[in-house]
């Protein structure tokens, strides 16, 4: 017994010690201080429990709980903190599960890798227990690490995640099947020479990827080096830049004074939050006049009077009996700095002798590092900017000169603010930045208190309005891992593939020997399933499907409907989650749909995420039976599956066709049912759709149109129409609507209904909307051209073309082309913008507006708008939808829903405009509730443009 328990100790201790120096020589192997791509002891741990028993994995704990408690430390015992023991205890024990549940999985489901027949199971080793269970520990340690004790070099939690189930993969699919090839009995080999060359040929892996990986990192680190000083010198411009703009914010302050000789409260703070607007370094701004000693109590009583402040008093006395007063008349913010107001400047000597610096000068001039009111805990300065009048002054003070100075505009920043928004205006993320003055040897400023590993480091002298400070910035880990520029997750990711790809091809290769004889027996049985039969899931393929068919018509077995099948939206799942995850729910569903239906249908895989189910009606049963069994379908197709270690949840849409008289071919049934699958995909998915014959003329024709589409768009047959709009206030003109129309060669005019959903969803209506721009702005520039005096013209955009990355871009080029203001323009969009992608549509709104354009909002009231969102949006104008207009007079809640909109209008200060006027009870309601303007019949129908200016 105690020889045993000797034995195990040893054991777990021998474990534990291999684990601890495998982690140690792959540490540098990676970015983050403690989560590695390539972690071997994972495959390590593994391998020990596969071939000597679960009792031994608490020493692949205890090697975890080693490593994670002194390398992130650099094994310094006193940096040990309870945060990092927690973090190091949650890892040891992911390290311990992990291993548990993939030696369970390799006993008890799996195989050995060494021992495994065909390869299908070789795969299914590397996807379930080298991909999936490696996602245990990442799920464990990632989180931990990230929030509890975070390290040097994380890029954020989901890079961090991901990286640590890379690495963890990498180590079981390499050095898994190496160490149990190394720890196979001699007895249970087949060849000792066949063990070799698969340790030989892993441990090649091993060192070439990890050599590949070493040579990019140097690569990288080159890179860096280069990169930082590229950043480092964006950094520079972009602070100088904010410093400028703070000497140009009181300088325009000091000008505005001169001009009005002198400033009112309004002024001061009208002025001054249009610099806070766009200035965030700036803490707040003083305006301190010099005020004569005997003028003091005058100057109180007139600033109480100014301010509305009946405390308001001058404190703190001059410190030379000649000097004035040099008091905080005026403060903003003032909420926050109501403290300041009678603060003399001439009351402290540090202020005095800057004073009298920036008197001397005659320029700004900026405090040595204050502990400022406004924020104590953070270094901060003054920037004093004399201010002068163009007058003779005979005092005697000392202060006086031949111009006489009125007093200092002062501005108040802190160092913290200044340089984080020039760390984000340069992009620069991960760096520490330290700040000294001149002649100091303590820095005044440290940006993080984080411990750093300096990689990249460098400085550089900065003045500050007469100050001398020197920067020096520093980048570690972190600043590697959040560069643009590296690319390394990629390239390890790609690695960990290769990686799989390699001990597929080891495994494939080892186990070819030993179950060769074993294929060649199956070979022949399976050649026939495998022609008929698909090969992921098992099932019966187009072929068998046909073969069936053909038979059921031979035998006049003609009551069949068939189900085509298609999967909602199954590539964004292959292009999200990967191809693996897409075949492993595919496999699951068809488990699912066998399970339902293998007494009632049989099922077919015809290729994709498209399969067929085919139900032979009995005598009894008639086609409501068929439907049902295709609601059925729906319902449990919707429901949640477990795929590839997640869950997923996943519609379809079926086509079914019925067998018939006209339908007694396999290709004919399978083609109809095709057609219908496509209509029920097109009218909403997740829904079935039963063949009609008219369904295939539909879609002849919606195929035609698409093509003439095509062509009218390379042709230009499209032409515009406006519509106009008229203010209620005077019924003056204020506007045009362009609404495209569609002269088709042989059909003649066609109107937008008919032809705008196609194009939306062939996406052809971004070309159709820069034709429909370039026809109005080319119009609006003959209108100009020919002296006519043009309102704006309103143009309405697709979300497609809205949200392209490049659209104002593109749009400006087309505006200035034609030399055209951007006040001609009104851009109409839709409510439906703002489910797509409310963050980005929002950012395109603004910019929009910032370079002049006029915004509206089409339809409203009909597209269930967030009023949260809307509250946000830069627009010009709401647009009631006909929709309610048309039951004015006629319906309470129409006329109820209007007057909303017309209230929210007026309440966010934007203007109303009802489409669909028809009639002069419609126009008199709108007037007497407010409405600003209307577009509708009753003032004129859409015409060309030749015919327009004849009723103007």
């Amino acid at each position: 017994m105690a020889k045993r328990t000797l034995q195990l100790s040893t054991g777990i201790l021998l474990l534990a010690l291999t684990y601890l120096l495998a982690g140690i020589s792959v540490s540098g192997s990676g970015i983050h201080s403690q989560i590695l791509p390539f972690w071997i002891p994972a495959g390590i741990a593994l391998a020990a429990g596969i071939q000597l028993g679960y009792r031994y994995l608490p020493g692949a704990g205890l090697g975890s709980l080693l490593f994670n408690l002194l390398h992130p430390t650099g094994w310094q015992l006193d940096a040990l903190t309870p945060e990092l023991f927690l973090t190091a205890f949650i890892v040891a024990v992911g390290v311990t599960l992990q291993a548990g549940v993939g030696t369970w999985l390799v006993i008890n489901k799996v195989g050995n890798p060494l021992a495994l027949k065909g390869e299908n199971q070789v795969l299914k080793f590397i996807v379930v227990v080298g991909f999936g269970v490696s996602l245990i520990n990442a799920c464990l340690g990632a989180p931990a690490v990230y929030w509890l004790s975070p390290q040097e070099g994380s890029a954020g939690l989901l890079t961090d995640w991901l990286t640590w189930w890379l690495g963890d993969s990498f180590g079981v699919l390499l050095v898994t099947p190496m160490i149990l090839a190394i720890l196979t009995p001699r007895h249970e080999k087949t060849t000792t020479r066949l063990y070799r060359r698969v340790i030989l040929l892993f441990a090649g892996a091993l060192f070439s990827i990890l050599t590949a990986n070493h040579i990019y990192l140097l690569q990288v680190d080159k890179q860096l080096q280069s990169n930082f000083s590229r950043d480092l010198d964006i950094f520079h411009a972009n602070l100088n830049r904010i410093y400028q703009q703070n000497l140009a914010d009181l300088r325009s302050l000091e000008s505005l004074f001169i001009q009005n000789r002198g400033l009112s409260p309004g002024n001061f703070h009208q002025v001054t939050q249009e610099i806070f607007a766009r200035n965030a370094s700036v803490r707040a701004y003083s305006w301190d006049p010099v005020i004569d000693q005997e003028n003091r109590e005058h100057f109180e009583t007139l600033t109480r009077e100014l301010l509305d402040y009946p405390s308001y008093a001058v404190y703190g006395e001059s410190l030379q009996p000649e000097d004035p007063l040099i008091p905080v008349q005026f403060v903003e913010p003032l909420e926050s700095n109501q403290a300041a107001l009678g603060f003399n400047l001439l009351s402290l000597e540090d202020r005095r002798r800057w004073v009298l610096q920036a008197r001397e000068t005659g320029r700004a001039l900026a405090t040595e590092i204050l502990n400022l009111t406004q924020a104590p805990d953070e270094p901060g300065l003054l920037i004093l900017q004399p201010v002068f009048l163009n007058a003779e002054s005979t005092s005697s003070s000392v202060l006086t000169s031949q111009k006489q100075l009125a007093g200092f505009m002062v501005g108040v920043f802190t160092v913290n603010q200044m340089l984080e928004s020039a760390l984000r205006l340069s992009d620069l993320h991960g760096v520490q930045v330290k700040i000294w003055e001149s002649g100091s040897e303590e820095a005044f400023y440290q940006s993080s208190q984080q411990r750093l590993t300096p990689l990249y480091q460098s400085g550089f002298s900065f003045t500050f309005a007469q100050q001398e400070w020197y920067l020096e910035v520093t980048g570690g880990q972190t600043y590697k891992a959040l560069n643009p520029g590296v690319n390394l997750l990629q390239f390890q990711s790609l690695l960990v593939l290769v990686s799989a790809l390699i001990s597929t091809v080891i495994l494939g290769m080892h186990n070819r020997e030993t179950s060769l004889a074993y294929r060649v027996r199956e070979q022949t049985r399976n050649l026939a399933f495998q022609a008929e039969h698909d090969p992921l899931t098992g099932l019966p393929n187009r072929l068998r499907l046909e073969q069936e068919l053909d038979l059921s018509f031979h035998q006049d077995q003609s009551r069949l409907a068939l189900m085509f099948i298609g999967l909602d939206r199954f590539k964004m799942i292959n292009d999200s989650l990967g191809h693996l995850t897409g075949d492993s729910l595919l496999i699951e569903l068809a488990a699912r749909w066998m399970q339902e239906f293998a007494s009632s249908a049989e099922l077919y895989r015809m290729g994709g995420d498209e399969f067929i189910l085919l139900h032979h009606l009995t005598e009894q049963e008639n086609k409501t039976s068929s439907l049902a069994l295709a609601e059925r379908l729906l319902k449990i197709t919707a429901e949640p599956i477990q795929a590839a270690g997640m869950q997923l949840q996943i519609t379809a849409s079926v086509g079914i066709a019925f067998s018939s008289v006209n339908s007694r071919d396999a290709n004919t049934l399978i083609r109809n049912a095709d057609t219908a699958l496509h209509q029920a995909k097109a009218t909403g998915k997740n829904r079935y759709q039963v063949y009609q014959s008219s369904q295939t003329e539909l879609a002849q024709q919606y195929f035609e149109l698409e093509q003439d589409l095509r062509q009218a768009l390379n042709t230009r047959q499209l032409t515009l129409f406006y519509q106009p709009q008229h203010r209620l206030d005077d019924l003056s003109l204020c506007g045009f609507e362009a609404l495209v129309r569609w002269q088709h060669p042989t059909q003649g005019l066609i109107p937008p209904d008919q032809f705008i959903a196609l194009a939306e969803e062939t996406q052809l209506i971004v070309p159709l909307g820069w034709q429909v721009i370039d026809m109005a702005c080319q119009q609006i520039a003959l209108w100009l051209e020919d002296g006519i005096q043009v309102p704006c013209v309103a143009i309405n955009i697709s979300p497609q073309q809205l949200l392209q990355s490049d659209f104002i871009d593109q749009l400006n080029t087309i505006v200035d082309a034609y030399d055209l203001s951007r006040k001609y323009l009104e851009l109409e969009i839709t409510e439906t913008l703002l489910h797509q992608d409310p963050d980005f549509a929002f950012k395109q709104l603004k910019s929009l507006r910032l370079a002049g354009y006029r915004l509206a909002l089409d339809d409203f009231g009909t597209g269930y708008s967030s009023f949260d969102r809307l509250k946000y949006m830069p627009l010009d104008r709401l647009k009631i939808d006909r929709s309610f207009v048309r039951d004015i007079d006629k319906n309470p809640k129409d006329e109820a829903i209007i007057l909303a909109i017309i209230g929210l209008g007026k309440s966010l200060e934007i203007e109303v405009l009802a489409e669909g006027v028809e009639t002069f009870k419609q126009q008199n309601f709108l007037i007497q509730h407010g409405c600003d303007s209307v577009q509708g019949y009753l003032h004129g129908r859409p015409q060309p443009s030749s015919k327009l200016f004849l009723q103007v």
